[in-house]
């Protein structure tokens, strides 16, 4: 799968069922001494405040073709 490819997808949070995106940019957060991936960086919504949302990478438990499926308590639609 390519990283462009991640901004086309739902996400949906099975603790609480809310979905959101599909959003126009995704960001991943990668340690560079590892390699391996952190966060997934949410885009903020709104025109004033722009605060980007993080999904720890561990919380995210499928990617499918359409859908990211992570488990993260707390985390709603912002």
């Amino acid at each position: 799968m390519r990283w462009s490819e991640l901004s086309r997808k739902e996400l949906v949070n099975l603790v609480d069922g809310s979905k959101s995106g599909p959003f126009l940019k995704l960001d991943l957060l990668i340690n560079m001494d590892t390699g391996n991936v952190v966060t997934l960086l949410l885009p903020g919504r709104g025109y004033i405040s722009r605060q980007e949302q993080e999904i720890p990478w561990a919380a995210v438990k499928k990617i499918s073709t359409d859908l990211i499926l992570y488990e993260e308590v707390g985390h709603g639609k912002g």
